[in-house]
C-alpha cells in the first residue's frame, strides 16, 4: 500500500473507529498529536510503536520525524488537513454541513449539542418522511463516530485502535471524547480505563450529557439502521445511482405492509438494506450490492419487515427463490431463516 493509501485508511479508521486490516502488535494503530512536542513522550510511554501511524503538526516547517507531519487540523470545524503533498481532508461541523461545498474527502463531525440535535432531527425526518440529508449520503463524506451516535456497540473501538492527544497532553479516543489519561500513560492503562467508560462518554463526552445521549438513543432504536441506510445510499451514489428510497424509512415498496406496524427490520442494522427507485431496486449488505427485480425486492421487504412471517403476503415459492438468491450472493442473515410452510 502506498503512503497516501495508508494515510487515507488510517484517517478513516481514526474518524469512524472502523477496524484496520492489519492492526499493530505494539502501540496504538493511529495516534494524532496536537503538539509535536509530545513526540518523545509517546515514544517513551509506548503509545507509539513501530507500526503506529503517528501524526504531528508541522505547520512551522520543522522536522517531526519519526512522526508523519501534517498541516491544518483534523479537530476544528471548517479545518482542512493536508500531508503537505497530495492528500487533503476537510472537517465540517454537522450543523454547517448543509451549507458547505464538498471538494473532496470530508469528515462530518458532531461537535456540540446543536450538532447532536440536528443529527437527531435528520434521523427523525428520515424515518417518518424518507428524506435523507444530501450532504450525508455524498460519496466523499463520512460521519465521525457513527457507533457512538447510534448507540451501537463497536468492538473494534478503543485506545489500541485510535487516540488523540490535545495540546495539553490529555489523551482520548476522539477529539470530543472523555480524557482517558495523558501521553505519559501506557496503552494498557488507557485501555483499562476505556473498559469502564460508556461508549457514548468515550466518544462524545464534550458533545452532550450522558443522560441526554442515553434518552435520545432509547427513544430512537432505529438509529443504527438509519446509519446503515445512509451508508447504503452513499455506496449507490458513488456508482451514480441517486434519487432512491429506503424500505422502512417513510415508505414501503409493498403496499400491503403500509399501516400494519411491520417494522421488524428497523431494529437490526445487520439485516440487508432494500433500496429502490421508480423502476429499479437494490440490495445492500455491507460491501455487497446487487440489483434485484421488483418481485424479489418485495419478497425480501416482506420477509425483513415481518421477521419472516410472510404467510398471506408472499407465496412460499418466492421465498424459496429468495433464500437461494441470498445464498448465491453470500448474504447471511443474523438468525437462520425460518422454514417456509407450504
Amino acid at each position: 500500500m502506498s503512503n497516501r493509501g495508508r494515510l487515507k485508511e488510517h484517517l478513516i479508521s481514526w474518524a469512524t473507529a472502523s477496524p484496520l486490516a492489519g492492526p499493530p502488535t505494539t502501540g496504538v494503530a493511529t495516534l494524532v498529536l496536537a503538539d509535536a512536542g509530545h513526540i518523545p513522550t509517546v515514544l517513551a510511554s509506548g503509545l507509539a510503536g513501530a507500526e503506529t501511524l503517528l501524526l504531528a503538526p508541522a505547520d512551522d516547517g520543522s522536522d517531526v520525524a519519526p512522526a508523519t507531519g501534517y498541516h491544518g487540523s483534523l479537530t476544528e470545524p471548517g479545518g482542512e488537513f493536508s500531508n503537505g503533498q497530495d492528500f487533503f481532508l476537510q472537517t465540517h461541523a454537522y450543523t454547517a454541513s448543509p451549507f458547505m461545498t464538498v471538494f473532496g474527502p470530508t469528515v462530518v463531525r458532531v461537535f456540540d449539542q446543536a450538532d447532536f440535535e440536528a443529527f437527531l432531527r435528520d434521523a427523525d425526518r428520515a424515518i417518518t418522511q424518507g428524506a435523507f440529508p444530501d450532504f450525508l449520503v455524498a460519496p466523499s463524506v463520512l460521519l465521525a463516530d457513527p457507533a457512538a451516535l447510534s448507540g451501537e456497540f463497536n468492538p473494534a473501538d478503543g485506545p489500541a485502535l485510535r487516540l488523540y492527544a490535545d495540546e495539553h497532553g490529555q489523551v482520548s479516543t476522539t477529539p470530543t471524547g472523555a480524557a482517558l489519561g495523558t501521553v505519559e500513560d501506557s496503552l494498557e492503562t488507557l485501555a483499562e480505563r476505556f473498559t469502564h467508560m460508556r461508549p457514548g462518554t468515550a466518544a462524545l463526552d464534550t458533545v452532550t450529557a450522558e443522560d441526554t445521549l442515553s434518552e435520545a438513543l432509547r427513544d430512537r432504536p432505529f438509529l443504527p439502521r438509519y446509519l446503515a441506510a445512509v451508508a447504503a445510499l452513499r455506496s449507490l451514489a458513488a456508482r451514480g445511482v441517486t434519487g432512491l428510497r429506503v424500505s422502512g424509512f417513510g415508505s414501503r415498496l409493498t403496499p400491503e405492509l403500509t399501516g400494519t406496524g411491520a417494522d421488524a427490520d428497523l431494529g437490526d442494522p445487520r439485516l440487508p438494506i432494500l433500496v429502490y427507485g421508480d423502476t429499479d431496486a437494490y440490495v445492500v449488505d455491507g460491501s455487497r450490492l446487487f440489483a434485484v427485480d421488483r418481485r424479489t425486492a418485495r419478497t425480501l421487504e416482506c420477509f425483513l419487515a415481518t421477521g419472516g412471517r410472510v404467510a398471506g403476503l408472499v407465496p412460499a415459492a418466492q421465498v424459496d427463490q429468495l433464500i437461494e438468491l441470498l445464498a448465491k450472493r453470500g448474504v447471511r442473515l443474523p438468525a437462520p431463516l425460518p422454514a417456509v410452510t407450504r
